[in-house]
């Protein structure tokens, strides 16, 4: 009589890998992936807006030697969220990406050197909201100017 041999580590082997991927499986099932990319993170656009005495006139910038516009914001728990400069000429400028939240900051006019050539103007609180585009104006009066 022939006795046939099985090799005892092939089954054992074979189950542990069929668990294995009944694992991988149940885990992936249950997961909120769907194989698309994740979507983006809510974000909202801000338009800083400023005249020179109530006007939008380049000559103003060159005639008060203001070369650029700065501004810092801050968020609502008073966390610094961002530096921006445009030209002076420019009048405005958008500011993307925002998240979502309640800001505050300064604005000033900076020379070619970059030193204020005005005093700070401070941003009243704006709300920016996920798809929203908020304008945010200022003037920069004469009397402001160094």
């Amino acid at each position: 009589m022939t006795m046939g041999t099985r090799a005892p580590a092939v089954v054992p082997a074979l189950g542990r890998t069929l668990a294995w991927l009944a694992t991988v499986g149940l885990a992936a099932a249950c997961g909120a992936y769907d194989g698309g990319p994740p979507p983006p993170p809510p974000q909202g656009n801000a338009i800083m807006a400023w005249t020179i005495d109530e006007a939008t006139d380049p000559n103003l910038c060159n005639q008060s030697g203001a070369a650029t516009f700065h501004v810092v914001l801050y968020d609502s728990t008073g966390a610094f969220a961002g530096e921006y400069v445009q030209d002076c000429s420019a009048f405005a400028t958008t500011l993307f990406g925002l998240y979502p939240d309640t800001y505050t900051g300064q604005a000033n006019l900076l020379d070619a050197n970059g030193s204020p050539r005005t005093t700070s103007v401070d941003l009243a609180p704006f709300d920016v909201v996920d798809g929203v585009t908020v304008t945010v104006s200022m003037d920069f009066p004469s009397n402001s100017f160094f």
